[in-house]
């Protein structure tokens, strides 16, 4: 499992922060992007990366458009983490983001599709 740097991470953070501004892009597709470009990375990075973009987001704007999307993003991260936590119980590998796409695939599709 690849440990991100914090470079790495803020690099993550600042593309969620663009797609949330942007509001052209559905939460999902953001969130699959992030995972597909780091089949080695923690899962939980992915979590951290989503929850900072949004406070970032919401902290610096609010508008009522900035305001949604920052709020899609928590909801993103917390359904990330729900996802983690069914694939402990299941007794599924978890160490990857890798492993994560792989669950996805079998088992829960809502960032895939």
């Amino acid at each position: 499992m690849g440990v991100a740097t914090a470079s790495e991470l803020e690099a993550m953070i600042e593309c969620v922060v663009r797609a949330l501004l942007s509001g052209q892009q559905d939460g999902r597709l953001f969130v699959r992007d992030l995972v597909q470009s780091r089949p080695a990375a923690a899962p939980l990075d992915i979590v951290y990366v989503l929850v900072m973009a949004a406070g970032t987001v919401e902290a610096l704007l609010a508008s009522p458009a900035i305001t949604g999307a920052a709020q899609d993003c928590w909801r993103m991260a917390g359904l990330v983490g729900v996802d983690l936590w069914m694939m402990e119980r299941l007794g599924l590998p978890r160490d990857t983001t890798a492993d994560l796409m792989a669950y996805w695939s079998t088992h829960d599709r809502y960032f895939l599709d």
